[in-house]
Parts: structure tokens; C-alpha cells; sequence
């Protein structure tokens, strides 16, 4: 089936998946797009957003077409499927693959991972992302990508010139329109400002083994580590363990992660490598002071509005954390303001630009 070539089509597979940070952006971005060209604040195109039939949750869009096509799901539905409903239009790509059969695509890369940290990455997943990316990189009309240290990144390990990647930043603002839950707190006996947040990950370059060890140094002061999300076996490993200051709440649904955002003493988030570091800007738009470590695109991202650590060393991320729950921190006014700065109409009016040049250079 070809669509018209002034038409956009979406890669909706991120609507199949569970939301982690890569799904939120695609979530909001789609969501605020929606919200523009519905109100005519954005030149309009026809846009259809493409979704795998076994995709359960589908928005309801003003503007946004969305179709429910195909048989296959997964990478196979990415592949197969989706092209022979978006021949002939700009293919949009928000997260994840996009199908190496497609002539026009915009993609958006969020990070380099598979390059920069493999160690962090199942065999088979990084062999199959290495190489879809540095194929989508020489075809691409266009690549975003999430911060200015990504950017470089990408560049430096992908067949990318200057001209052709830009970056257009998230934004954690989308944490207010959830609402509170506030019985999370009594659940696990937790108390306002006196203890620390961590956003649980799969992923090695969270640096969740890191939080454990100075979680450990904070036993003796008496300052509980709350880990809220489904925990990795491979990080925390058995219940013996665990230290007796870390409390893991499970899976959190949006209202709670909020809760537990504005009633901590702080987030920690000593990460090793990352594309931009959404938790962290969701915790500072409720008011939460952060603990980010000094790498990656966290100094770009947080600016003076963060306290600084060395993921390397545990006893470091102890001391800042300590720091932090004592009162030592940012402003939260600068905080605030630093956070407001991030918005999602700026992400989406970036990469509306970009979309609408590559239909008028068809």
C-alpha cells in the first residue's frame, strides 16, 4: 500500500512495548505533536501513525491517524510488516529499529550505546543494533537524537555527517499530569524527606550495583534507599543480598513514582553513560533535589541544578548523598526554573521542522 508523498507515517511498535525512557519520549512527543497540529499551531500534514495489532493501549489522537496493521509483532512486524503500509512517505522512527526494507526515514537514536558501553548489552542485541544503525545512519534523511553529548557520539561512531543529526531535548514535565498516590508512602513505611530515590533499571549502566555499596555506607546513619520499579536478579541478586536499608517497592505505577519523586530527600542517579537521564528531570520538575553522577550528557543536561558524583566510586556517591539529605544542594528555586526550561512543545515543534523539510524534498 503507498501513501502519498507528502504524507508522514510513524513507527507506532513503541505503543506494543512497556514504557521505559525511550517509550515515554515517543509517548509525549506523538501526544504534544497531536495537541499543535490539532490547533493549527503547526503547518499540517496527514500523518498515520502505524501500530502492531497486538498493541493494547492505543491513544486517542485529534490529528494523528493511527492504523492497527499487520499479523507479526515485535523486530519481525518492524521489518516485515510496516513497510508495505508506509511505501512512498517519510517514516518517522521515534525509537528502537525501523525497517531496512523503507527508502525515507527519519529516526531518532537516543544514545550510542551498543557502541560506546557493548559490556551493557546481551550479544544478540547489541550485534543486531550495531548493525541496523550504522545501515539507517547511511540512509537516513535525518537523525535526532536527545542532547549535544549524543550527538557527538553518534557521529563519532556512526556514518553520520554534522548536517544530518540534531538534537532536540526532553522535557519531565509530562510527572504533573500524573496524579498523586500518596498510600505507596504508608505501604512501605517511608517518611517525607527522609529517604533516598533510585528508578530501577535492567540496564549495567544504571550503575545499580554502585547505589547498593554506598548504600550500604548510609546503613550507619540511618538513611533508607528506597529502589522503586521491578528489580534486576542480576544486580541485586538474592535477599540475602541486599542491604537492610534498601526497601524495593516493585513495579510503581506513574501516580506512585510521582509520590515518591516529590516526598524524597533526594533521587540518586549515578549512572555511567547516558543519552540524556529522564528520571532525574522528572524528580527536579516535582521539586526533588538529584544526585547525577559527572558523565556523559548529565553535565549538559542538569547543569547547575544537580549535585555531581563519581559513579566510579561508591564511597563518593555516599558522600553526595549524605550532602544532599543534609540540606546541602541547589537552590530548588534554581532547580525549578532549570527544569521548566525543558519543555515538550520545544522537543515537538524541533522535530516537526525536520519531518516537514524531508516531505518538501520529495
Amino acid at each position: 500500500m503507498k501513501m502519498n508523498s507528502d504524507s508522514i507515517a510513524i513507527n507506532g511498535r513503541f505503543l506494543s512495548q512497556p514504557i521505559t525512557g525511550v517509550q515515554r519520549y515517543a509517548f509525549e512527543l506523538l501526544g504534544c505533536l497531536d495537541c499543535l497540529l490539532s490547533a493549527n499551531s503547526l503547518p499540517q500534514v496527514p500523518v498515520t501513525v502505524f501500530v502492531p495489532k497486538s498493541a493494547a493501549s492505543i491513544p486517542r489522537y485529534s490529528f494523528l491517524q493511527i492504523r492497527q496493521v499487520g499479523s507479526r509483532e515485535g523486530r519481525i512486524w518492524e521489518q516485515v510488516d510496516l513497510p508495505s503500509y508506509c511505501r512512498g512517505s517519510v517514516l518517522f522512527t521515534p525509537c528502537g529499529g525501523a525497517p531496512i526494507m523503507h527508502d525515507r526515514h527519519i529516526i531518532t537514536i537516543h544514545d550510542a550505546g551498543p557502541f560506546s558501553t557493548p559490556e551493557a548489552y546481551r550479544l544478540p542485541y547489541r550485534v543486531y543494533y550495531r548493525a541496523l544503525q550504522r545501515y539507517l545512519a547511511r540512509k537516513a534523511l535525518h537523525i535526532l537524537t536527545v542532547s549535544e553529548f549524543s550527538r557527538r557520539e553518534l557521529m563519532r561512531v556512526l556514518p553520520v555527517e554534522e548536517k544530518r543529526i540534531s538534537c532536540a531535548h526532553l522535557s519531565g514535565e509530562h510527572v504533573l499530569r500524573f496524579e498523586r498516590s500518596p498510600e505507596i508512602l504508608s505501604r512501605h513505611n517511608l517518611v517525607r524527606g527522609a529517604y533516598v530515590l533510585g528508578v530501577s533499571s535492567a540496564n549495567p549502566n544504571k550503575n545499580f550495583a554502585g547505589l547498593m555499596k554506598a548504600a550500604r555506607r548510609l546503613d550507619a546513619s540511618g538513611i533508607p534507599v528506597v529502589i522503586a520499579g521491578n528489580t534486576n536478579s542480576r544486580v541485586f541478586g538474592g535477599s540475602d543480598d541486599v542491604p537492610g536499608c534498601i526497601r524495593q517497592t516493585g513495579f510503581v505505577t506513574d501516580a506512585e513514582l510521582r509520590t515518591l519523586y516529590e516526598n524524597a530527600g533526594c533521587l540518586a542517579f549515578p549512572s555511567f553513560y547516558e543519552g540524556f537521564g529522564l528520571p532525574p528531570l522528572e524528580a527536579l520538575t516535582v521539586g526533588c533535589p538529584v544526585v547525577v553522577s559527572n558523565t556523559s550528557s548529565l553535565p549538559e543536561v542538569f547543569g547547575n541544578a544537580a549535585t555531581y558524583c563519581n559513579p566510579y566510586s561508591p564511597e563518593d556517591i555516599a558522600l553526595r548523598i549524605s550532602q544532599v539529605m543534609h540540606g546541602r544542594h541547589p537552590a530548588r528555586q534554581i532547580a525549578q526554573t532549570h527544569a521548566e526550561s525543558f519543555r515538550w512543545e520545544m522537543c515537538a515543534r524541533t522535530t516537526w521542522k525536520i519531518l516537514l523539510g524531508a516531505t518538501s524534498s520529495i
